[in-house]
């Protein structure tokens, strides 16, 4: 076998292995798979769409793809100050490989073998308690059931995501896996955990069966599996015996507190949690006529029982999606989700998720202490949650604290890697933070895992702009129009685009297209202020976002942050309206 060596890295291609200095470098695969093309072309040009053809054989890619990997190697590489030390940038023509390559035989096998062994003993000690637990499959023919698999699946997430020791992957991250047929092993290495949980479930009248296996991912042996056949009002047992099987697997001992938050039920009505999972089910699609009929089983459980804390949470993410999708109009939606979360928090101050939702609550209506106290509570009783960081990556980005900011933003990654949302939101961090260039590249990483993620696009839309690549930020801007057809946010960050390129007349026209489509769904004032203030109006700006504050606009968290406002922050009137949306005081603390 051949390895290569140049300066301080070995690398091995049949391992996908690269070692500086004798350590393990973790590479995401294209990434090595780039790096390898061009180390075995050494001192040769690489013409462009010759590398995209061998890294993304049989795959339609952009130029912009090669473009953010390379950033990406180059930094992997350390190549950040000698933009050239590895990799030289040959223009109109490719990249090529210019450092010393020697090749190397397999003398080096034991000492790259012991170094490999060496790196995975690390990198599972890292995960070894990390679990994904994948949707059950629903054996069923009866219309209506197929809520039990992800609710089933929701429901022991909940439950084992109290235990401190073992960091298990969030619905959101699991619910691609339930449509079609579903390879443990392979779910647990694209979701990088150690062990995954998969299982079946059938309803037949009153009764259900459940089979369940906990299976290791790297050796693929069963670590336990068990049948339940039950009657349905015995599904609590059934998720008892499954959550402590799974603690027991997994984790040495357990604390009293522990335990008892490992069989914790926030219902004994059977019908009450039936209609919590279908609520769960629906608010996992995330679509909007979903999410409404999420809120609809949310409230049928509250209604069957009064006191479940956590369908209460459940409604208040679903108002609060809706608010924050633009919709549902501000007025409307935030109150219902404050009220929501409230109820919740009375009912149970210990619930993760009613301090997670309520501190969401705060932040959009302003209240920065008491959305600060509720996030940093909900982190303290769920810390291995990665939507309570992100909320509270979001809330630390508004006050303009980037650097805890990407802290957070970097724990919500960690526990749900594979997350093009999370991804994107520390990249709309650092483009917030006015660092473009790795703003661009963390949203490559985004997209690479979810290509149609609109959030991504129009983040790196606004990235573009700011270093002035109008087209590529235009194309951006066009995709998003194809995913998802004409938006408001699209609708406006085009015309502030337009605007600041020249194009002014073009502008005026989105400006006329985002009163034509108020007449028909809730248009924010705030994009309708972007335009106006990329055409240098700044009069009608202003009065676009006295509009929006007068309307408590959600989007009026970014009003610090946002660079496409920065021509209006000498304006007193501008002043004004941060004071009262409660910014200038943690501005100025933050500057200290």
């Amino acid at each position: 076998m051949v390895l290569y060596e140049f300066g301080p890295y070995l690398l091995d291609a049949r391992e996908q292995l690269l070692l500086r200095d004798g350590q393990p470098l973790p590479l995401k695969p294209k990434l090595f798979d780039l790096l390898l093309v061009l180390v075995e072309n050494s001192g040769h040009i690489l013409h462009k769409n010759e590398l995209m053809a061998k890294v993304w054989p049989n795959s339609f890619v952009e130029e912009s793809n090669l473009t953010v990997s390379i950033s990406a190697l180059r930094k992997a590489l350390g190549d950040g100050h000698n933009p050239h030390a590895y990799i030289e940038t040959v223009p109109r023509r490719g990249y090529r490989f210019v450092a010393q390559v020697k090749e190397v035989l397999d003398q080096r096998n034991q000492l790259l073998e012991e170094t490999r062994l060496i790196g995975s003993y690390r990198e599972t000690a890292a995960a070894r308690e990390a679990i994904a637990v994948l949707p059950f499959r629903v054996i069923s023919s009866k219309v209506g059931d197929e809520y039990l698999g992800l609710g089933m699946t929701d429901a022991l997430i909940t439950r084992i995501s109290n235990l401190n020791q073992i960091v298990v992957r969030p619905t959101s991250a699991v619910r691609k896996y339930a449509f079609g047929e579903q390879n443990p092993i392979a779910a647990g290495q694209e979701l990088r955990v150690s062990s995954v949980l998969d299982g079946s479930i059938q309803k037949f009248g009153k009764r259900i069966r459940v089979t369940v296996q906990l299976v290791n991912v790297h050796s693929g042996a069963s670590l336990w599996a068990e049948k339940f056949d039950e009657r349905f009002t015995n599904i609590f047992a059934v998720e008892d015996s499954i959550s402590e099987q799974v603690a027991s697997a997994l984790v040495t001992r357990l604390s009293t507190e522990e335990r008892i938050q490992l069989v914790k039920r926030y219902t004994e009505n059977t019908q009450a949690h039936q209609a919590y999972l279908k609520g769960r089910f629906f608010l996992e699609k995330r679509a909007p006529d979903a999410i409404k009929k999420s809120i609809e089983y949310f409230d049928l459980a509250v209604r069957i029982d009064r006191d479940y804390a956590l369908a209460y949470a459940g409604l208040a993410d679903c108002y609060t999606l809706l608010g924050a999708c633009e919709l549902l109009p501000p007025k409307e939606s935030a109150p219902k989700a404050e009220a929501a979360a409230l109820k919740a928090v009375e009912l149970d101050d210990n619930l993760a998720e009613a301090h997670a939702a309520l501190g969401y609550c705060k932040m959009f209506n302003w209240d920065w202490p008491a959305a600060e106290r509720e996030l940093k509570l909900a982190i303290e009783l769920n810390p291995n949650a990665a939507i309570v960081h992100q909320r509270y990556s979001i809330y630390q980005r508004a006050l303009r604290r980037f650097e805890e900011a990407l802290e957070e933003g970097t724990k919500a990654v960690g526990l749900d890697p594979t997350s093009a949302t999370r991804n994107a939101s520390t990249g709309a961090t650092l483009y917030f933070a006015r660092r473009y260039d790795q703003a661009i590249e963390q949203l490559g990483q985004a997209l690479e895992l979810d290509s149609n993620h609109a959030f991504s696009r129009i983040v790196l839309g606004r990235a573009y702009e700011q270093k002035a690549m109008y087209d590529e930020a235009i194309t951006e801007y066009e995709k998003i129009s194809n995913l998802a057809g004409k938006s408001a946010e699209s609708l406006g960050h085009r015309g502030h685009l337009y605007a600041v390129s020249g194009r002014k007349e073009a502008a005026h026209e989105l400006l006329d297209e985002l009163e034509e489509l108020s007449k028909k769904e809730y248009v924010p004032p705030y994009y309708t202020a972007l335009i106006h203030t990329g055409l240098g109006e700044k009069d009608q700006a202003l009065e676009w976002l006295e509009n929006a504050y007068q309307e408590h606009d959600l989007t009026l968290v970014i009003l610090d942050i946002d660079p496409m406002l920065d021509s209006l922050r000498g304006d007193s009137r501008f002043v004004s309206l941060l004071e009262r949306v409660g910014l200038v005081p943690e501005r100025a603390a933050s500057r200290t």
